[in-house]
């Protein structure tokens, strides 16, 4: 028997301003690829794209703007409805207290 509350809730949420579907609570990271959306940013000095790399949190690879916030690790951040996620280049803050 299947339960309708035990499904995903199925949510939309911005990347770059254009809507995406996500499971609310999931990682961002999670959401975007499902999608199909593997850059999540560029290397700032290469330009080379970023992508997810360790999926825990520790290489900082899949940084992005979150809700106005640079440098989040969207391997880390849940998805929600309404959700404003921006690719980036240039990290700001990292290693500062």
């Amino acid at each position: 028997m299947n339960n309708t509350t035990d499904r995903p809730m199925v949510i939309q949420f911005y990347c770059d301003g254009e809507p995406f579907p996500g499971i609310n609570g999931e990682p961002v990271a999670m959401s975007l690829w499902r999608s199909g959306v593997t850059t999540l940013g560029w290397n700032e000095v290469t330009g080379d794209p970023r992508g997810l790399y360790c999926a825990i949190g520790h290489c900082f690879e899949c940084r992005m703007m979150i809700d106005g916030v640079r440098d989040q690790r969207a391997c880390l951040y849940p998805v929600r409805e309404g959700l404003e996620v921006f690719r980036q280049t240039v990290p700001t803050g990292l290693g500062e207290p």
